[in-house]
């Protein structure tokens, strides 16, 4: 099998070879990924060889193939050249490419350069972000002479390569091309229909699905999609052209066209559906494949996946020769991989019947086996429950995509009432809504391992190949080392067995640091990491990260868009994995703009989040506060700050970004939610009239200020230490005491310094076998989950007010 797998092959080995070259001329990507991929392909390599009168000369073919692609990569990194940082103002003419990033109301369009007018460093053929104002949308194909501040990134992703702030913005013209119109015109009539016709989280898994744009999910929807390995769903990929190539064969067979007509007549849908969707790296990858399935059709050729897959991946490469650094490009072509080569002999081995609930099942599984380890490499999380939840949403999948499409297409034509096809989807899809929300329900369905070991992803692939791709005792050896590395993963990373053999180290919340700035890092016991703001030194948050080993942010959370606060966070998306990014809705510029054009480029889910929105991770709650939806222009951005209350397994935590008097009193309303047993004090410790009412709302155990050693601004007041310690709270600074880290223990908290300046007073809530008092940098409070009764309660409050150890009362302090 292994031989004539090569010999069908042959024209992907050199796409993948001219893959590595662009690669490496590039100067981007993952180097363990393609040393993977060689080892892999060293298999069927090493079988070539052995047969006789094999075509030997495929190899040098390869190294040919390796060296063109070194050079394209190469020449298009030497065009970028040292350009990095402000480019200043530029004048210049282009056309909007097909595809956006950001999310809704934060949007920005792709603008490829044709002519520079002004600008020393922008260059024609240049692909920029393009971040306009409301009220100024350009449309895909349109030409633009535009103005602006131009910003030119370090590094160039998907041929994109800086972010255009404009200033003025005039249409040339609009595209004439007859299938982008199509698609223009099938977009605007699902996006209408959706919004007038369906829930707005239906509307967003409709949209997902069809267009491939998840960004009205709602960030709980996409975390359970993601959680529960249902988010391919809202990715526009072969599964999606593979329903709209039926979906045409259907029409062709209803409206008793030939096969071959049928055939011809796909191509201007999948040509129009591809624009619609954007033009992903998946989609490309579906369209080429298709298309060559078309030609050999219409030529009376037989079909071979492998040879059409090569031609895909050259087209991607010579398209973008650093298309491989780019996680979606690696995912799309391991899931086609892994169904075309593993689903056959997976059927076989699991001894499946060739009924459709069979090859489902051996394709979910092939496509898992062939995608998981990437899925834990870039994403730190596999879902165990992603094989049944596919099983029970698939076929539920081309109706829906039917339905909508009916309804598009009904509504482009200007048919009556044709949103009724999209109304009688809409229960279908509350249903796989809801198969995600359950399944990503459980804690325990999720491996999470990230860092992955790269010995581990160096050893699966070759171990995947022998298993199910040789024969005799070489299958029997890889079938046996898969199984034993696929249950050391499943131990390694499941939260059940790490609980069960005292895993996880609970929870601890770390505040970092960063000099007069925030950044707090919360980490449970099972895996979940949040990060909330980072300072304003990416490298110095970055460093923090590393050292602290964490190689995985389920979300990086900005309270506000001052550079105190987002300033680091960049140094978070450069070293780690990011699920999603949470802001109050920040306004699009400076530091801003420069963190949300780089969490597009990375492909990072970004969301704005507001009082009443809520995000369940694991088991911990992130709910929001404030700001308010509606909240006047006219507050500040300090008291526009996002304030999330954190509730998980014995603790609770108020995080309160840099809000002021209004802010403060905005959150008055929410008097029981505001009663945490953590704080981080607003604003670093500065005093406004309602920090009084407001701590005495909050009361918490330990409060932490983060603030900058001899700060210009005289943070931290000492009105506002005092407050603190009128109401007997123990407070703790990150410029005395370093990085201070609360572990959530058994009945309280531990609370640990970088250094020894530790506050006074400390006192515990209940009998110790020690006193605090003694200058430990350690304190055990107990937490409010286990309060005192009222008469308790009103002595201790008493002795703290009169300067005295509640529990050692011959030791006061001063």
């Amino acid at each position: 099998m292994g031989y004539d797998l090569l010999l069908r092959g042959r024209l992907l080995l050199c796409a993948f070879a001219a893959t590595v070259g662009g690669w490496l001329g590039a100067g981007e990507g993952t180097f363990i990924l393609w040393l993977v991929m060689a080892c892999t392909a060293s298999i069927p390599l090493a079988l070539m060889l052995r047969k006789k009168g094999v075509m030997v000369a495929w190899i040098p073919l390869c190294m040919l193939f390796l060296a063109a692609g070194c050079l394209m990569g190469q020449a298009g990194e030497s065009a970028w050249g040292d350009r990095g940082g402000p480019a200043g103002e530029v004048h210049l003419v282009g056309s909007v490419d097909v595809g956006c990033r950001g999310e809704p109301g934060n949007e920005a369009c792709l603008l490829k350069v044709s002519l520079v007018l002004e600008g020393d460093k922008a260059r024609e053929g240049d692909r920029y972000l393009l971040r306009y104002r409301e009220g100024e949308r350009p449309r895909w194909g349109d030409e633009v002479e535009v103005e602006g501040s131009l910003y030119i990134f370090e590094d160039v992703n998907g041929g994109v390569g800086g972010s255009l702030r404009v200033t003025s913005m005039v249409c040339l013209g609009h595209t004439r091309n007859p299938f982008l119109r199509a698609a223009l015109a099938f977009r605007d009539s699902l996006r209408e229909a959706t919004i007038n016709h369906l829930e707005p989280d239906q509307a967003g898994l409709v949209e997902g699905m069809l267009l491939g744009d998840y960004r009205r999910l709602e960030a709980q929807d996409l975390e359970a999609l993601r959680s529960s390995g249902l988010i391919h769903l809202c990715a526009a990929s072969g599964l999606h052209l593979g329903l709209v190539v039926v979906f045409v064969l259907w029409l062709g067979r209803r409206m008793r066209l030939s096969r071959r007509v049928a055939v011809i007549l796909q191509v201007p849908f999948l040509l129009t559906y591809s624009l619609a969707v954007g033009l992903t790296v998946p989609v490309q990858r579906a369209v080429a494949v298709a298309l060559v399935a078309a030609s050999a059709l219409l030529l009376g050729r037989d079909f071979d996946f492998l040879p059409a897959l090569g031609v895909a991946v050259l087209y991607l490469v010579v398209r973008d020769p650093g298309a491989a650094a780019g996680t979606s490009f690696q995912l799309s072509v391991a899931a086609a991989l892994g169904i075309a080569m593993l689903q056959a002999p997976l059927a076989s081995f699991l001894r499946l019947g060739e009924s459709m609930p069979s090859r489902l099942l051996a394709a979910t599984l092939a496509a898992q086996l062939a995608t998981g380890p990437l899925l834990l490499y870039h994403f730190g999380g596999l879902s165990l429950l992603a094989t049944p939840g596919n099983i029970l949403v698939l076929p539920l999948v081309p109706l829906v995509m039917a339905l909508a499409m009916t309804s598009s297409l009904l509504g482009v034509i200007g048919l009556p009432m044709a949103w009724l096809p999209l109304k009688a989807a809409s229960p279908i899809v509350s249903l796989l809504l809801g198969v995600a929300r359950i399944m990503a329900a459980h804690g325990w369905a999720e491996i999470r391992i990230f860092p992955l070991s790269a010995t581990w992803l160096l050893v699966y692939y070759p171990a995947l190949a022998v298993a199910f791709l040789t024969g005799g005792r070489w299958r029997r050896l890889g079938r046996v080392a898969l199984v034993l590395m696929l249950t050391a993963a499943m131990l390694a990373g499941c939260t059940v067995p790490s609980v069960v053999f005292g895993g996880g180290g609970g929870t601890r919340l770390s505040f970092i640091d960063v000099g007069q700035g925030d950044a707090t890092l919360l980490q449970t016991g099972s895996g979940v990491t949040v990060l909330v703001d980072g300072g304003d030194d990416p490298g110095r948050l970055a460093d923090e990260l590393r050292m602290r080993g964490v190689r995985y942010l389920d979300a990086v959370v900005v309270s506000h868009p001052e550079k105190d606060h987002i300033g680091g966070l960049e140094g978070a998306l450069d070293v780690c994995g990011v699920g999603v990014l949470l802001h109050p809705g920040t306004e699009n510029k400076g530091a801003a703009a420069k963190l949300l054009g780089a969490a597009g480029e990375m492909g990072v889910y970004t969301r704005v989040m507001r009082e009443g929105d809520v995000l369940s991770l694991g088991e911990i709650t992130l709910r929001a506060l404030g700001p308010a939806p509606d909240a006047p222009e006219e507050l500040s951005t300090n008291d526009n700050s996002l304030v999330l209350r954190v509730d998980g397994p014995e603790f609770s935590i108020l995080l309160t970004g840099d809000v002021e008097e209004a802010g403060e009193s905005a959150l008055m309303k929410y008097a029981e939610k505001l009663n945490c047993d953590l704080l981080k004090v607003p604003h670093h410790g500065g005093f406004c009239d309602t920090n009084g009412e407001f701590f005495d709302v909050v009361r918490p155990m330990v409060a932490v200020i983060c603030v900058g050693e001899d700060n210009s601004y005289g943070h931290p007041s000492g009105d506002t230490l005092e407050c603190l310690d009128r109401m007997g709270c123990s407070a703790y600074r990150t410029d005395l005491h370093g990085d201070i880290v609360i572990h959530v223990v058994e009945g309280g908290y531990r609370v640990e310094c970088e250094r020894q300046e530790v506050p006074e007073p400390l006192f515990s809530w209940e009998m110790l076998p020690m006193s605090p008092i003694g200058g430990s940098p350690v304190l055990l409070v107990n937490s409010r989950h286990r309060l005192l009764v009222e008469e308790e309660f009103k002595v201790v409050k008493e002795k703290i007010a009169e300067k005295v150890d509640p529990y050692f009362p011959g030791r006061c302090y001063p």
